[in-house]
């Protein structure tokens, strides 16, 4: 068998020109597949650490059901947001900040003109502790961020316009407008100072409150309809969340950033279904490749394959060489490749790319990057696969009569 392994070596690299030929085929294949897998790992992670850093924690707590209603902001569903729970909150292990929030629908009235719009109310103390992230999304001046201006208030740019065109026509401040916990119409004087960027996509009539003015407005002192969590490490995010449940009861629920944002989760999920069926398809192409390489082999060696059946070598041998000579191919072509696709990631990481997500205006850095793991897995499926792609040539060269090869036929 060593024998054989050693003919098979030489053989393969006594063509040098064809060797090198699939090889670079190889190469390139298996080093796009890296790095095409590099850069979606870069750029799912990047978008994570975007979402829980920027939009919803690391884990939620709401009342029991409120998820299931969140379109209707249902103010009812509140739970308590006094520091005495805030503290309970932040003494469970692996928690490192917790911040109030209130979500509810209202309205900002300029003289005659009104404007409906989402809002979320939030303590920034506390909000940027969670989602530090979401501090660059404001431009305020620090008069929102830094508490400066008690009333505060920002918008997004479409409605920071649309609202500054009314202004414009009236003397009057704005007034934030909203139904209450009970049901009534109440109502507060803010003031615009700034604009907030979307960090993903979602509701683009939005508008951010201090939490203290909204739970004037609404009636909720002390309360909020959801706390959102930052954790040490991503990787203690299912810890976390059954101690958090079991502390706060089966009154209310704990949801990781997953099951709050799943349409990232889905984005997540259809991108590595359609790199998979890019990557099989750079893989099949490579395998043709060797299989064709291997073929073409067969075709002008058949005197070679002739000499060694007359002097003994069986079939079976005949078969294995082959086959050898795929997997050395196979092997070498994936090792080689993945390194300088690893190189390329390594390269890329190194940079940075930046980009912007859809539906967001701020822009995040990418930095590329592939497990050793998944290295060595593409290493042994080209490998492999080149075997696979060898047993036709090899099983027609074990077919050949040891006459007819002798004769060149």
């Amino acid at each position: 068998m060593w024998n054989l392994l050693r003919i098979a070596v030489r053989n393969v690299l006594r063509n040098r020109r064809r060797t090198l030929i699939t090889l670079a085929a190889l190469l390139v294949g298996v080093g796009v597949m890296v790095s095409i897998r590099g850069l979606l790992n870069g750029f799912q992670r990047s978008l994570v650490e975007s979402v829980v850093a920027g939009q919803t924690g690391a884990l939620q707590i709401h009342k029991k059901g409120y998820l299931q209603n969140v379109l209707a902001a249902p103010l009812s569903m509140d739970l308590p947001a006094d520091e005495a729970f805030l503290k309970k909150i932040e003494g469970v292990p692996h928690v490192t900040a917790v911040a109030p929030r209130i979500a509810f629908a209202g309205m900002v009235n300029l003289g005659e003109e009104t404007i409906f719009l989402a809002l979320q109310a939030s303590d920034p103390k506390r909000e940027f502790k969670v989602c530090p992230l979401r501090r660059d999304t404001i431009h305020d001046d620090g008069r929102f961020k830094d508490g400066t201006v008690a009333d505060a208030m920002v918008v997004t740019t479409e409605m920071d316009k649309a609202l500054r065109d009314k202004a414009a026509k009236t003397k009057d401040p704005p007034a934030l407008l909203a139904a209450d916990k009970d049901g009534q119409l109440s109502g507060e004087n803010v003031s615009l100072v700034g604009t907030l960027a979307l960090n993903g996509p979602g509701e683009r009539k939005l508008g951010l409150v201090r939490l203290d003015v909204a739970q004037r407005l609404l009636k909720m002192e002390g309360r909020a309809t959801g706390l959102l969590v930052a954790v040490d490490n991503i990787d203690n995010i299912p810890t976390v969340q059954t101690a958090l449940q079991a502390l706060v009861g089966p009154n209310y629920e704990v949801n990781s950033w997953e099951e709050v944002a799943k349409f990232v989760v889905s984005a997540r999920d259809r991108q590595n279904v359609i790199i998979s069926v890019v990557a099989a398809i750079f893989m099949l192409l490579m395998l043709l490749g060797v299989a064709n390489t291997m073929l073409m082999s067969v075709l002008e060696r058949t005197r070679e394959i002739g000499t060694m059946m007359a002097v003994g070598v069986r079939r079976g041998k005949i078969v294995v060489l082959f086959l050898f000579e795929a997997l050395f191919i196979g092997g070498l072509g994936g090792v080689v490749g993945s390194g300088a696709g690893y190189g390329l990631v390594l390269w890329m990481a190194a940079r940075g790319i930046e980009v912007t997500a859809p539906g967001s205006n701020v822009p995040f850095t990418i930095r590329p990057y592939v497990s050793l793991s998944y290295l060595g897995m593409i290493t042994a499926l080209a490998a492999l696969g080149a075997l696979v792609f060898a047993l036709y040539p090899a099983w027609r060269a074990s077919k050949l009569r040891p006459v007819e090869a002798l004769a060149g036929g």
